[in-house]
């Protein structure tokens, strides 16, 4: 058995097997990727890894499995679920998503799935299975589910590195009061408080953290410095996936560095962020300012956004690459699966509380059609977006 010192559960206790886990490089890797992508950028001190919040999973899905009174192997390969289902992750964490989706056509989890099962030979239970947790395909969803290790990790990891104390969980009592109930997890009534404190927490960080206007300038910017470094070298998105962001970093800024490349070139995007000299909102609106059915419009008929960009150009007249346009993605809308063990029988979450519709609410706030560009040409980009967007 190994101690590891957490800042959040005082001591993370690990046995022999999860400790070779551990060990191994792709999970090492972890390390050197930044959990909030380029969050710090507006919250100094949001420089925590997905090493340490995999860590925090892994013990968490530990005690959520304990507290269902599960058989001990089946906690094992929970715990060992935690810690892997965050391996597959490119550089940046979630900022650079689209671009490995739309270049390879799946998301971070396909690479977790390679990498459970390159390590299979370090644990005991079976590697499907493991996956299958990972993809909230079992009775319990531990690790993929509305209140899971995952979520009970990050929202109070996130709130204690970007200084949102008064965005903390309960998790003690969601813990304690988590059930078996017709081969699902059910809450007891006595938990209430603390989901809804849950869903509260979510709706801020959402808002401050992942919803921040400069934060989304920053990783926009990132999609096209790292866009334009795979379409210029004989890198793949293969390669860039198995990366850290160290190793990212290195290459975005050797390729704008290169001695053809022009001092003042709009290209060297990847440089300006390093040096947080971002581009500024050009457009910038939501459902507020234009209303959810013409967000919906834009974001069902817009879908090429360099074309767009080369358009808004055009009519500001200065070069495409000192425009970005980052198209709405819209809430899937999906319901809360949350139930709450009432005296008589198990119910909805959101047949007790308000708070999942409120959740919704926020993400279509949070919902925006940003157009960006250098200080110097936002009066000309934003003139020539609300023209072609007819705003």
């Amino acid at each position: 058995m190994k101690n590891i010192r957490d800042p959040l559960y005082g001591f993370i206790t690990v046995n022999e097997m999860e400790l070779s886990i551990i060990s191994a490089p792709a999970v090492q890797r972890l390390r050197r990727v930044a959990h909030l992508g380029l969050s710090d950028a507006v919250y100094p001190s949001a420089t925590h890894s997905r090493f340490e919040h995999s860590l925090g999973v892994m013990h968490l899905a530990g005690e959520l499995a304990e507290s269902l009174s599960l058989p001990e192997e089946t906690i094992q390969a929970y715990k060992i679920a935690g810690l892997l289902h965050d391996a597959g992750h490119s550089p940046f964490s979630h900022a650079l998503e689209e671009v490995i989706e739309d270049r390879l056509g799946f998301k971070h989890e396909r690479q977790s799935e390679r990498i459970i099962r390159e390590l299979e030979d370090l644990y005991a239970p079976d590697a499907e299975f493991v996956i299958d947790i990972i993809h909230g395909n079992t009775k319990y969803d531990i690790v993929a589910g509305d209140i899971d290790a995952d979520r009970l990790d990050y929202l109070q990891r996130d709130s204690r590195r970007t200084g949102f104390r008064n965005s903390s969980v309960d998790v003690r009592t969601i813990v304690k009061f988590a059930q078996t109930h017709n081969e699902g997890i059910v809450f007891d009534k006595k938990a209430v408080q603390a989901i809804e404190d849950m869903f509260s927490a979510r709706l801020r960080m959402m808002k401050t953290i992942a919803g921040h206007h400069a934060t989304c300038i920053a990783e926009a910017m990132l999609r096209q410095a790292v866009n334009d470094f795979l379409d210029d070298s004989s890198y793949t998105a293969e390669d860039v996936l198995t990366w850290d962001d160290y190793q990212l970093h290195t290459r975005l800024l050797e390729h704008e560095g290169q001695e053809n490349m022009p001092e003042n070139v709009a290209e060297k995007l990847y440089t300006r962020i390093a040096n947080r000299n971002l581009y500024k909102r050009a457009l910038y609106v939501n459902e507020n300012s234009i209303g959810r059915k013409t967000l919906s419009e834009i974001a069902s008929e817009y879908d090429n956004a360099t074309s767009i960009e080369e358009q808004i150009a055009t009519k500001a007249d200065i070069n495409p690459q000192y425009v970005i346009v980052d198209l709405p993605s819209l809430p899937d809308g999906e319901s809360t699966d949350v139930h709450i063990m009432m005296p008589d029988r198990a119910q909805d979450f959101s047949d007790i509380s308000p708070t999942p519709s409120h959740l919704v609410d926020v993400q279509w706030r949070n919902t925006t059609l940003g157009v960006y560009s250098p200080q110097s040409d936002v009066d000309a980009v934003r003139a020539a977006a609300e023209d072609y967007f007819q705003l």
